[in-house]
């Protein structure tokens, strides 16, 4: 019954951050410190990010609000934007967990139907490009209140970028919209010390030197009077002028940029725009053990917000037993937006912090016994970091497990086997299952206890299927993708079907697959193809590249180099080699045959592809996904 009482009490709306300036009066407050401006609903978790932020602030004694996807047209006025009053401090802009642009639209350009981010799935709830919409609203609103984005979208559009929906190079989003200042990253660390700041009675102008932030300024000013002198080198990038009049310049921008990824010893970047300066700070140290547990275990509810009336939401329902163990990737993969906006250094939680979550599930409604995820943005990534500090304090590599796993990369799988089996043996928990993608290449990197974290994944931790991303089996593809090869595939998959006979399950590897990356001809998916069928595997739902900002394959998409070696690389860019391409991931479906066949004949190859291998145990399949390429 006491359990009861509290859940039903975490339902009600005082156990929520104030959604009013009524509900945030209600509580004895005149004014909030901090409003956060979000495009997702409302939804009290730690992997939503602004409820993480505001329940961050919170913690430090600030007064904050949240305002969820705010109704922008000019026909609703600004109501919903001053409905938590003008802040004390600041105002917070984040267009949700999601870039809007991939939010809303598919490969092909086309709106998508529905928003997993949204009570009810509806679309529409949100403006295209909300980071800088709502910061406009929010400055009309209330002109003299400083505004500060962040978020995935803002992180990901801090410099000038390739804009896949507009075909275009797009300014830095600080010269197309009115916000004060940027906050790049996962921003824990950059927005504790802007807050801590303004409350000491600094003012926003002021507030150029916060690592892991990014500033507009004038060209008139004088940048170094501004910021003082600093502990870092400055780099001067190419100016959007540049980049937009010379793809090669453009590809030499990437390279740049992408050479600035280690807080340890990132240099400040500045960029021109005409009449405007974009100065990049270093990328603020990844949070800290200690820190990453105080933030999940803050009192989060883990439910929607009552105002939804238990309108389902997708994106909640698909984590809400679901627990993160970790941050940040160290991969570096070419297509991948994760490593651009969490970074490529892994930041872990604790064992006892991941167990004690998972025992306070039992106290949320629907719990049935069952952990949907054990994992993060790669589930083996947990507590891998650089074991040599001198060494970090000066390297530069974009990926430290490509193209071989570097020997001062931990990669010791025990703690993570120790989780694990813990985790499914806590009182209460029938099962506890990894959902997040696998890197087999780290499994196999590690001699001493890969094996082993292989055989317990397998056996204890797989519900029924598991995903993994080959993403292609060419070698000239893989290498532009920087994944490993298809010997390493072919290898993890003999151990799956191995270890899942010997636990005498009949289980699934769910593989993706891209079509239409930089770097692949038609040559290359016909021989993707040619290994789909020889498998008896036929793919339900596959995925085509989207060239999201700030990828080194969104970068050569646009350039047609490869920014890295400045050679030119192929981009499959037309209507009918895109289509030709994504047609040989599907050939079995009738309305892609007559297209795979022509796809076939063009690079040289027959009609169909060779007949599937017989196996024992049964024609393989590869179950069909909701999942998206990011």
């Amino acid at each position: 019954m006491a359990a009861l009482v509290q859940l039903k009490s975490k339902a009600r709306p005082e156990a929520f951050l104030p959604v009013s300036l009524a509900e945030a009066r209600a509580r004895g407050w005149e004014q909030l410190d901090v409003v956060l401006v979000n495009g997702d609903a409302y939804v009290d978790h730690a992997t939503f990010g602004v409820p993480l932020i505001g329940r961050l602030l919170a913690a430090r004694g600030f007064k904050v609000g949240i305002v969820s996807q705010p109704r922008w047209d000019e026909k609703s006025g600004l109501a919903d934007f001053m409905a938590c009053g003008k802040p004390r401090l600041f105002f917070g802009v984040s267009s949700g967990n999601m870039d809007s642009m991939v939010n809303h639209y598919t490969a092909s350009r086309k709106r998508r139907p529905t928003d997993a981010y949204t009570p009810g799935a509806a679309p529409g709830k949100r403006p295209d490009y909300a980071t800088a919409v709502y910061a406009r609203r929010l400055k009309k609103a209330f002109p003299d209140a400083p505004v500060i984005i962040g978020g995935v979208e803002a992180s990901l559009r801090r410099l000038a970028h390739y804009d896949y929906w507009s075909d275009r190079v797009r300014h830095s989003i600080l010269i197309d919209c009115p916000a004060d200042l940027l906050v790049y990253g996962m921003g824990e660390r950059p927005i504790l010390e802007i807050a801590a700041r303004l409350a000491a009675g600094e003012d926003i102008c002021g507030i150029n030197d916060v690592r892991g932030t990014a500033v507009r300024f004038k060209d008139g000013d004088s940048l170094r009077a501004l910021v003082g002198e600093r502990d870092r080198e400055e780099v001067r990038l190419p100016s959007y002028e540049e980049i937009v009049a010379d793809k090669k310049v453009y590809a030499e921008f990437s390279r740049l940029y992408h050479l600035e990824h280690n807080p340890d010893n990132a240099r400040i970047l500045t960029q021109p725009h005409g009449g405007q300066w974009v100065y990049l700070n270093p990328p603020a140290p990844p949070p800290s053990t200690e820190m990453l547990d105080a933030e999940y275990e803050l009192p989060f509810t883990r439910l929607p917000h009552p105002m939804y009336g238990g309108a389902k939401i997708p994106a909640w329902e698909q984590i809400r037993f679901s627990v993160t163990i970790m941050r940040g990737c160290a991969a570096g993969c070419s297509f991948c937006c994760i490593t651009e906006h969490q970074g490529r250094d892994v930041a872990s939680r604790s064992e006892a912090s991941v167990l004690r979550e998972i025992e306070s599930l039992r106290e949320l409604p629907g719990w049935t016994g069952i952990v949907s995820d054990i994992g993060g943005a790669t589930a083996n990534m947990w507590q891998m970091v650089c074991t040599d500090e001198e060494w970090h304090k000066v390297c530069r590599r974009a990926s430290c497990v490509y193209p071989t796993v570097c020997e001062k990369f931990g990669t010791d799988h025990a703690p993570l086997l120790s989780l694990m089996k813990k985790a499914r043996e806590l009182p209460g928990v029938k099962r506890a299952f990894v959902a997040s993608g696998v890197r087999y290449d780290l499994a196999f990197a590690d001699e001493k206890h890969g094996d082993e974290y292989i055989r317990e994944l397998i056996a204890n931790h797989v519900g029924g299927h598991l995903k993994i991303a080959p993403e292609h089996i060419s070698p000239g593809v893989v290498k532009v993708m920087k994944k490993p090869g298809k010997e390493m595939f072919v290898r993890f998959k003999e151990l799956f079907e191995k270890y899942s006979a010997e636990a005498g399950k009949e289980q699934y590897l769910i593989p993706y697959f891209i079509s239409g990356h930089p770097g692949c001809e038609v040559k290359d998916m016909v021989e993707l193809s040619d290994y789909l069928a020889e498998n008896g595997w036929r793919p339900q739902q596959v995925q085509d590249f989207t060239p999201t900002p700030m990828t080194l394959a969104t970068d050569m998409y646009y350039s047609g180099y490869h920014p890295n070696t400045g050679k030119p690389v192929h981009v499959p860019r037309g209507a009918d080699e895109k289509a030709m391409q994504r047609a040989l991931l599907q050939p079995h479906l009738p309305p892609y045959r007559e297209l795979a066949r022509k796809a076939r004949r063009m690079a040289g190859a027959a009609d169909k592809p060779p007949r599937r291998k017989v196996s024992r145990r049964g024609p393989q399949r590869v179950q069909p996904s909701d999942s998206f390429q990011s």
